[in-house]
């Protein structure tokens, strides 16, 4: 039988083997650290992108209740007026004020019925950058359009869906209180007052990055109406309707066999919105 000799491999291809192996290794190595540092990176960015929005939000929140703060001082009191510093918040500031109709309605519900307003009051709005989506919230105030005198406050400031972004709006709602102040022809006199907190006079305003603006108060406005009922009744109802959102409250009335007399008055505050530059 012939016998098969097995060659040998020689030293120097097995160092050879060995020296591309090695780079190769290396290499292998190298691009996935490179991978995992890039992924590593990505991340990151997404997670320090999404706290600084948001903080922007929080941000542009804060500066909205501070806003309503300053204004509260001007409120009720012709002829006073704030200056107040607008942070960046990287979105849109507006002032609109031909928005918010407000239709007011003092009822019994069933033969009585008079609109006694029938306005638009304005809102100030933030819109936020397309990426920030908080969730409908209210900072301020609750979704009521109308509230009593003893209950809540006329600040509404809550963050919806706008037209195309997220919005931080500041609006005010009627409040509305009964009283009974005597006696006239054998009926009890009954004094309603709705008290009316009107941007309708300020200037549309659309501006981004920081800027100043003058909180002021122009007057305070009253009308009064009066009615006689020949029939008792307990209460009366103002409806109120705000860009087509529905609200009642019911204010006690004292009455007699004799009926009622009923005197109402509108209390308005016309605060005017002003952009004054930097």
């Amino acid at each position: 039988m012939r016998k098969h000799k097995h060659k040998k491999k020689s030293p120097s291809l097995l160092h050879s083997r060995r020296a591309i192996a090695l780079p190769v290794t290396f290499l292998l190595l190298f691009v996935s650290l490179v991978l995992l540092i890039s992924a590593t990176y990505y991340f990151s960015i997404i997670r320090i992108s999404a706290k600084t929005q948001e903080l922007k939000v929080s941000g542009a929140e804060q500066e909205m209740l501070s806003l309503e703060r300053v204004a509260k001082f001007v409120t009720w009191s012709p002829g006073s007026y704030e200056i107040y510093e607008f942070g960046d918040f990287g979105g849109k500031f507006k002032v609109t004020p031909a928005a918010k109709r407000l239709m007011l309605n003092l009822t019994d519900n069933s033969s009585f019925s008079d609109v006694f307003f029938n306005s638009s009051v304005g809102k100030i709005s933030y819109e936020l950058s397309p990426s920030e989506t908080p969730e409908n919230v209210f900072l301020k105030g609750d979704n009521r359009v109308i509230v009593n005198q003893s209950s809540s406050t006329m600040t509404q400031i809550y963050i919806s869906q706008g037209f195309q972004n997220y919005e931080i709006t500041l609006s005010y709602r009627p409040i509305a209180g009964s009283t009974v102040t005597g006696e006239s022809s054998g009926k009890p006199v009954n004094s309603l007052r709705v008290y009316i907190v009107s941007l309708n006079s300020s200037k549309t305003i659309t501006r981004f990055g920081a800027f100043r603006l003058k909180i002021s108060c122009l007057n305070v406005t009253s009308s009064w109406r009066s009615y006689s009922f020949s029939h008792s009744l307990k209460s009366l109802l103002i409806k109120a309707d705000l860009d087509g959102t529905i609200g009642v409250v019911s204010l006690p009335i004292s009455s007699n066999v004799q009926g009622a007399i009923v005197d109402l008055e509108t209390i308005t505050c016309s605060v005017k919105i002003e952009d004054v530059g930097w």
